[in-house]
């Protein structure tokens, strides 16, 4: 196994968003955090188990997950001051 900068990155960003959607007080839409965390850790758990070969992390992969953890914070934030 390889775990470099990207690899890692992944998969704490995939377990962050699989963990966030499955916090309570999340809105109606915590599918597409898990499916997305999901997608992630995987991607960076099959790379990192690659020995041969050259594979692909856009630029997307460091922006996107992100912008999903900030915005899972800020809405649970907002569920809550309501209550």
């Amino acid at each position: 196994m390889h775990w470099g900068p990207y690899e890692i990155f992944s998969v704490v960003s995939g377990v962050l968003l699989v963990i966030l959607a499955l916090l309570p007080g999340q809105p109606v839409g915590r599918g597409w955090p898990l499916v997305g965390g999901v997608a992630l850790a995987g991607y960076g758990i099959y790379v990192a188990n690659q020995t041969t070969g050259t594979y692909y992390f856009p630029v997307w992969i460091f922006i996107i997950p992100v912008g999903a953890i900030i915005y899972l914070i800020v809405a649970m934030m907002k569920g809550r001051n309501r209550a």
